[in-house]
């Protein structure tokens, strides 16, 4: 028996520079970063915020700003599909990739021990990595499973594909699916710093795989879908905006932090043998990108070895050169680019695009967005340390 074709009925977004759709089309076509310096108590540093004040209306003293920005999200996903609290949702999973948890609620709880010797009560509901799932599934009724899935950078890729998996085995007719993560804090941007991965200082910027690039930029955001069988979605009269069609998942088994660039190939293949399609039926690859001296060199020799001859005709976009980058929901931000692709004929640019690298030939898509474009499928990359690998392709919906 066939498995059912799974499809994006809804999606909501919480990202640096953009807070829908229309906003991330703009900023895109405005081939200009959305990262800034960061100021106040971490001033010397840069990175993406997400600016929107209705976030207020939403906090409470049991949930962190992850949470917050998950919650937000999923409001406009829900919106955006047609679904509302009660029978639509009841029977709803939540998946939810979050590679760190309530990281500001944490750094807080350490500060408040140490400056006053008081924890506050609330701090454990906070912090949990799975608190961003139980807040979507108490808000909106979602009796599902409940899942939270902490792969460092393909935390939210692994959550999107493995809810892809729980739809084709008829298990489930409806899930939320996505990712969340607010790492802006002392802590986090100085152990990246530590780690000689961060970009150095207020004004710098991502640039990934060109000569200049120097490191990744981090940011906060989410991004979440609404995904149910192309079968249901129709039963109810909601649009499909996108299949999912592919899903790939590899570990490397080799190192912490270096990256693999055989994992990262075999991932991807095996994302195009799900999708059941050849590497020529790709059009675009929306990129992992991170903008470090080995990542680009080793996602462009992965993509090299998947795609051959046709991966010089593929255009590669890199989004964390707009966001920075998104820790456990890059992953999300990766899928939208591919949507855009896919559904838009759109190719997000890789800005800050400086001198080409003699190690990286690929078309990035230096700079300028690209409109028209009839690409049919779209694969995106999430590759996080620990060598966990996470490929996903979209496709148009005919």
């Amino acid at each position: 028996m066939a498995r059912p074709t799974v499809v994006i009925t809804g999606f909501g977004l919480r990202l640096p520079g953009a807070n829908s759709m229309a906003e991330l089309i703009r900023l895109y076509r405005s081939g200009k970063s959305a990262t800034r310096p960061l100021g106040g108590e971490l001033t010397g540093f840069a990175g993406g915020r997400v600016g929107d004040p209705g976030l207020d209306a939403l906090r409470t003293k049991q949930m962190d700003t992850c949470a917050v920005l998950a919650l937000a999200a999923v409001t406009d996903a829900l919106a955006m599909a047609g679904l509302e609290k009660g029978p639509d949702l009841d029977e709803a999973g939540v998946y939810v990739g979050c590679g760190g948890g309530g990281l500001e609620s944490i750094e807080q709880s350490v500060l408040d021990w140490h400056q006053r010797q008081d924890v506050k009560s609330q701090t454990l509901m906070r912090c949990m990595a799975n608190a961003p799932a139980a807040q979507i599934s108490i808000t909106w009724g979602c009796k599902g499973p409940s899942l939270s899935y902490a792969m460092a950078c393909s935390s939210a890729s692994h959550a999107i594909g493995e809810a892809v998996t729980r739809l084709q085995s008829g298990r489930c007719q409806r899930v939320i699916a996505g990712g969340t993560e607010a790492p802006l804090t002392q802590t986090m941007l100085r152990i990246w710093t530590a780690m000689r991965l961060l970009g150095q200082g207020p004004e710098a910027v991502v640039r990934p795989f060109c000569y200049e690039r120097g490191g990744l930029l981090l940011g906060e955001g989410a991004v979440f879908f609404v995904l149910e069988t192309l079968e249901g979605a129709r039963a109810r009269g909601a649009e499909p905006l996108a299949q999912l069609s592919g899903y790939g998942a590899w570990s490397d088994a080799t190192h912490m932090t270096a990256p693999n660039s055989d994992g990262q190939a075999r991932t991807m293949a095996l994302a195009l043998t799900d999708a059941g399609l050849s590497p020529e039926a790709l059009g675009h690859v929306s990129a992992h990108g991170t903008a470090t001296l080995a990542g680009d060199i080793s996602e462009t020799k992965a993509v090299k070895a998947v795609f051959g001859a046709h991966a010089a005709r593929l255009p590669v976009s890199a989004t964390k050169s707009f966001h920075g980058h998104l820790l456990g929901a890059a992953g999300g931000v990766s899928l939208l680019a591919s949507l855009l692709a896919v559904r838009e004929g759109f190719v997000v640019p890789t800005v800050n695009f400086g001198t080409p690298d003699p190690e990286l030939d690929l078309d990035y898509v230096p700079n300028a967005a690209r409109e028209g474009v009839d690409i049919r499928h779209s694969l995106c990359n999430a590759f996080g340390f620990g060598g966990s690998n996470a490929s996903l392709i979209v496709s148009r919906v005919e």
